[in-house]
């Protein structure tokens, strides 16, 4: 099986977005004002330099830090105090509108990535703030009055590079109110390709993409990257609670939110995956959302060290976010993962394999203060500066039972860190019980309903966006008759703002529904396209049906069947995706256009449905003046069933019909989807054309 990425990506494609619900977080969304038509060029624009930072300075204290084992956030920027509003600074113009549109070109020379802090936030109805590229090729925004946090300000996502342009766009008649107060200069690596002098996380990492994530594809979308007054990384994941009414609690350790003061600033990044497995850069940004109000929080000193935080909004649905559920019981586990950030990268997933002990912070004795768990030694993966905050969660009951605080864990050896040394995650039950009060525990907050339960199941989000489900009723990989061999494709093209994770799933022809995972999950990007050629190849010889599984909206699904043999053979039979999601339910479908012809035409028809119980339907077929020629019930018992050369299992084989049709319909049973469909094979070739049903 072959995979090819193909990648179409311009300014216009990039940011064309469908906005989103007013109660939802700030996220690529729409064009920003400076990108319609009768705006004024950029390089008219105001522009501003901010002063040297010694990047050197800033990478030898952290080495320091680093060295000498202190916990604390991954810091990746360095705060440049400013003070700038649109009265002081920029430049304002009048659209066609008659709306105002003001802008500020803001570079810090060398800067990885930018981001900025707004200690005051305050827009009316219909006025919106945007941070980009010079070329608008990377927007984050609108930001509007909805994303004002707590304190009253505003902290923005990133945008790559060393030069970005603030824009305000304010309607007819208003006034806005906002003050940029720091611009955050990035010096280590935010999602970029590579960088000199800023190393990325080590190689032994192993991306959520790839297998061995699989059966953690639940709480992999629970976890998020977050950064912290603009200068620090840390991970955090949403958390349920035993109300199960979806509080977007979001739990970190402490020693990355230390003060309350912090929480405000609180960017999360959702679903910052690579695409592949083997990559180590890529992943979107745009998934993010800002502010949040602190909740409670037990420290790491002889403590176990989480913070919780209650997010500003809910994420948005498109997001996909996962609850995950917890277990606060006094228990070891045998074996557990962790899903973490390392170097604040893309989401990575580590295992231990044998059992934990309970001991203090970077302690080996057992219990000691029995504050946390130790890993003596990763099995697969590792964590880094980055992964603190993240879960761990027990192999055998996919819960969290703790927060990272810190360890020597590392890919390569370098004392006293190393792949044979130890990390440390505060206890979920004591994360429970804390410090005895509402604001160092847990259990106020995850068991408001005071049901005394220590271990709660995850949730999907109910405005989660449902999964939509690709049918390829047919396809195959296969030796046939008259010398054939069949071979099929499959891509999905992702024409939404979002990237969608595709997982392929096969059902063989004798099998029921719903067959086995094939291939993937991908994260297909927006404006790119999975394809996937002869993905059956590793079942060959087979046929059946193929459905891609995609998370979320924005997609649609393609295949063709072709005959491999040399000659004629034509392009083959394009196969149009089905979702599911969309289908309504016939009971009839007609198949036009059927050819039979001794020696030159055959045709033949198949079944398939979403369902492993029993069906049965009526087949007519009609010649092409509406003379039925035959019929017959079949009783269909698998997912995919195909009768070949109709005509001939019917008796009519000698018979030349051109542009016939055929009428089938359901005669009993209910499967939860069902379809039909026809082939005409071409004789001379053994090519066939896919005949699409329509429903009357």
């Amino acid at each position: 099986m072959s995979i090819r990425l193909r990648i179409t990506i311009g300014f216009l494609a990039a940011t064309v977005l469908a906005g989103s619900p007013p109660i939802f977080p700030a996220h690529t969304t729409g064009l920003p004002p400076s990108a319609l038509p009768g705006v004024k060029s950029v390089d008219s624009v105001q522009r501003v330099v901010m002063p040297t930072v010694d990047v050197e300075a800033l990478r030898a204290e952290d080495a320091e830090r680093e060295h000498a084992g202190a916990t604390v956030p991954l810091r990746f920027a360095a705060s440049i105090p400013v003070d700038v509003t649109p009265y002081s600074s920029g430049t304002w113009e009048t659209l066609q509108d008659g709306s105002r549109l003001w802008r500020l070109r803001i570079e810090s020379p060398g800067a990885m990535s930018l981001n900025l802090g707004l200690e005051h936030f305050d827009l009316p109805v219909g006025a919106s703030f945007w941070i980009h590229d010079a070329d608008g090729a990377h927007v984050q925004g609108p930001y509007t009055a909805k994303n004002r946090n707590i304190a009253g300000g505003l902290w923005t996502a990133v945008v790559l590079g060393d030069k970005l342009v603030a824009e305000l766009s304010v309607p007819l008649g208003m006034e806005a109110d906002l003050r940029i107060t720091s611009v955050n200069h990035g010096y280590r690596v935010f999602g970029e390709r590579d960088a000199v002098g800023s190393k990325k996380r080590g190689s032994c990492n192993i991306n959520v993409i790839c297998p061995e994530g699989d059966p953690w594809r639940d709480q992999i979308r629970a976890v998020a990257r977050i950064s912290i007054s603009g200068i620090y990384l840390c991970t955090g994941q949403m958390v349920n609670n035993s109300a199960r009414d979806e509080t977007p609690y979001l739990l970190t350790a402490q020693h990355c939110i230390t003060q309350s003061y912090e929480a405000p600033s609180v960017v999360a990044y959702w679903n910052y995956e690579t695409s592949t497995c083997s990559e180590f850069y890529g992943g979107s940004l745009s998934q993010n959302q800002s502010g949040s109000t602190w909740v409670a929080s037990y420290p790491l000193d002889r403590a176990s060290d989480f913070t919780l935080v209650e997010l500003d909004q809910l994420p948005d649905p498109s997001f996909n976010v996962y609850y995950s559920g917890w277990d606060a019981r006094d228990q070891v586990p045998d074996a557990a993962t962790a899903i973490h950030h390392p170097g604040g990268d893309q989401k990575s997933i580590s295992f231990e394999n044998d059992p934990l002990t309970i001991t203090s912070y970077l302690g080996s004795a057992s219990p000691g203060n029995a504050t946390h768990l130790r890993v003596e030694e990763w099995d697969a993966g590792t964590t880094e500066d980055g992964s603190s905050g993240g879960c761990l969660f027990d192999n055998a009951t996919g819960l969290c039972i703790g927060t990272l605080s810190g360890g020597w864990a590392a890919c390569e050896p370098y004392p006293p860190y190393g792949p044979d040394q130890p990390d440390w995650f505060g206890r979920f039950a004591r994360h429970w019980t804390g410090g005895g009060t509402p604001d160092t525990r847990l259990s106020d907050w995850l068991d408001p309903l005071d049901t005394g339960a220590l271990f709660l199941e995850g949730k999907n989000s109910t405005q989660s966006e449902a999964t939509a489900v690709w049918l390829i009723p047919g396809a195959a990989s296969l030796p046939g008759a008259e010398s054939s061999n069949w071979k099929s494709e499959i891509s999905v093209v992702n024409t939404g703002s979002i990237a969608r994770n595709v997982s392929l799933y096969y059902v063989p022809g004798k099998s029921v529904w719903p067959g086995e995972l094939l291939a993937g999950p991908f994260a297909v990007t927006p404006n790119e396209s999975l394809y996937l050629n002869d993905p059956l190849l590793s079942k060959n010889p087979t046929s059946g049906i193929l459905y891609a599984s995609v998370t979320g909206d924005g997609t649609v699904a393609f295949s063709r069947t072709y005959n491999l043999s040399e000659g004629d053979a034509t392009y083959g039979q394009g196969v149009p995706g089905i979702r599911l999601t969309d289908a309504t339910l016939a009971t009839e479908f007609i198949l036009p256009m059927i050819h039979s012809s001794p020696g030159r035409f055959r045709t033949n028809v198949g079944f398939a449905q979403t369902s492993a119980g029993n069906f049965k339907v009526l087949v007519s077929i009609y010649s092409s003046e509406s003379v039925l020629l035959a019929e017959h019930s079949y009783g269909i018992n698998k997912a995919w069933w195909q009768v070949n050369d109709i005509f001939g299992k019917l008796g009519i084989g000698d018979l030349d019909v051109q542009g016939g049709w055929i009428r089938v319909v359901l005669e009993r049973g209910s499967p939860a989807f069902w379809t039909t469909y026809a082939t005409v094979i071409d004789d001379r070739t053994n090519d066939p054309t896919y005949i699409l049903p329509v429903a009357p």
